[in-house]
């Protein structure tokens, strides 16, 4: 049941909640009948429930891969940032920048008050957690992003929202961590919610969990996750390829946390902006991914592509023998998360064994020909697509958008095992559920460097394109190796006979981008927002 999103629509903030000012300001209150919002209890909770608009959506979860080493946007203000060329005057940027819903968040939790005596004290309790905890989901967000940021819990006239200036990244991270331990976990519960979409106590402690995680905060860490996996509420879902399909959402334990869609009311636009010219639904071809992530993907053997024949591996010579101008040997035999996660030359979209159309961007016949398609890097992203779908569902998508699942929770946790180096084969263990799931071989316990590679590898491949692969790159400090420098796509004769990797684009790095710059246009509203981040 996707319950939450028949209230998102029925729900109008524009009716009173539009910002007059992009970046720090309150509510049009005038615009607001009390009286009409606050006096009634459902109308109470349809506003709580209205909040979470301000969790992750499409760009967040499916798309902000193309700020990493993944992938690159169709030129956009994305692409900027993936390649390093972007200003304080990105959109991007000025998009992380979540001020408007601050002040949003912060009404509504004014409202609660107002509400008190129309709801029980358990529904206050239950809706001013779900609020708050959205509210510290958006603030960690701008934390990671930007740093020292300014901390508002209450409307501002728009005369105060320009006199207000950043606190200290520390204070409000203090700040966040107080809200979810101290208010969101103590009265989640306080009224049974069933529900699917909204937050609950497991929610809240696998957000810990992250947090702690990017804070290096590792025994926090275990203790959070360790409440997620004593819950036993969730296991990993059997089909991989299947967890991001549509069919599955409704009857998916993996998932913790997700943004709901439900057509035709609230759909997105993935078929479309994800798939190819001549699939089913006529793609805009939006998301491109890089060979760097495509050699992620080992052999099903467990080693990397590059190693078979150096190994005498079985499966150098079958790709070998299964290559021909249609089709490419070298994604065959690999882990398969690789099918699930990409789209390559050649391959062939089948359903129920039917072949419903074929990639042919190295086909001078095929509408999707790189010649034509002159960004394409010959790879797309297959995750997240309704593989099943019409014409018609290329703008009326509904797969939900997973921001918390378990099969990550298994990944955080093992991760603060090897930063401790402590438990090393419960870290392998908990790698290795991950791996046979897909039916890739186990790894082996090994010092606290070689598994601490191992667990990147495997944070890459089994995440791609859900959000995250930007925040590790940011956390680990390793964007100096793998944000810069030239980048590549696929094999393909239209490139050049003996089928070179093309080329896409010269990437920069500068250390100052391991912070966003405070946007342009929030200094030129305050410049009490000054001083800058460090080089910009």
């Amino acid at each position: 049941m996707k319950t939450i999103n028949k209230f998102l629509c029925a729900i109008v903030f524009s009716l009173g909640l539009a910002s007059c000012d992009s970046f720090l300001t309150t509510p049009p209150l005038d615009q607001i009948s009390e009286d009409q919002w606050w006096n009634d209890k459902s109308q109470t909770e349809m506003m709580v429930k209205g909040t979470y608009e301000y969790i992750y959506g499409l760009e967040e979860v499916a798309i902000r891969d193309c700020f990493s080493d993944n992938a690159v946007r169709r030129p956009d203000h994305q692409t900027e940032i993936g390649n390093g060329t972007y200003t304080t005057q990105n959109k991007s940027v000025r998009n992380a920048w979540k001020y408007d819903a601050v002040a949003k968040l912060n009404y509504v939790l004014e409202g609660l008050e107002k509400a008190k005596d129309k709801i029980t004290e358990e529904e206050y309790l239950r809706f001013s957690a779900e609020v708050r905890f959205i509210r510290a989901f958006v603030y960690y967000d701008m934390v990671f992003y930007f740093g020292d940021v300014p901390l508002i819990t209450k409307t501002l006239t728009v005369a105060e929202s320009r006199e207000i200036s950043r606190q200290p990244r520390q204070e409000v991270l203090g700040f966040i961590l107080d809200e979810l331990e101290n208010f969101v976990l103590p009265n989640i519960n306080a009224l049974e919610v069933n529900e699917s979409g909204r937050v609950n106590e497991q929610v809240v402690n696998a957000f810990l969990s992250r947090i702690y995680l990017y804070e290096k905060q590792y025994e926090k860490v275990l203790d959070y996750t360790d409440k997620v996996i004593k819950s036993g509420n969730y296991e990993l879902y059997a089909d991989y390829d299947g967890l991001f399909r549509p069919q599955s959402d409704g009857s998916n334990k993996e998932v913790i946390f997700e943004r709901q869609y439900s057509a035709p009311l609230v759909v997105h636009d993935l078929n479309r902006n994800l798939s190819y010219s001549t699939s089913v639904y006529k793609g805009w071809s939006h998301v491109v991914c890089l060979q760097e992530l495509v050699d992620e993907y080992e052999c099903l053997n467990g080693h990397l592509i590059s190693e078979c024949e150096t190994l005498g591996c079985e499966y150098h010579q079958k790709r070998v023998e299964v290559e021909t101008d249609t089709h490419r040997g070298e994604y065959d035999f690999r882990d398969p998360r690789l099918d699930a996660t990409i789209i390559w030359p050649f391959k062939e979209w089948v359903v129920d064994g039917n072949v419903r159309s074929r990639y042919g961007v190295d086909d001078p016949t095929s509408g999707d020909y790189v010649q034509k398609e002159a960004h394409s890097t010959g790879y797309m992203c297959q995750k997240w697509l309704d593989m099943r779908g019409e014409n018609v569902d290329r703008t009326l998508a509904e797969k939900n958008m997973t921001i918390l699942r378990y099969g990550d929770v298994l990944l955080m946790r093992a991760e603060a095992l090897i930063e401790l180096n402590k438990d090393l084969p419960e870290a392998v263990s908990l790698i290795n559920q991950i791996r046979a799931r897909v039916h890739m071989p186990a790894i082996e316990v090994a010092s606290q460097s070689i598994l601490r590679e191992k667990l990147r590898h495997e944070r890459r491949v089994e995440t791609a394109f859900e959000g995250l692969r930007y925040f590790d790159i940011i956390r680990w400090r390793i964007a100096d190796k793998v944000k810069k420098g030239k980048v590549y796509g696929a094999r393909m004769k239209a490139v050049n006979e003996n089928m070179d990797h093309k080329f896409v684009e010269e990437r920069f790095w500068e250390d100052k981008m391991y912070l966003f710059p405070v946007p342009q246009e929030a200094i030129d509203n305050n410049p009490n927002l000054l001083p800058q981040n460090e080089g910009w």
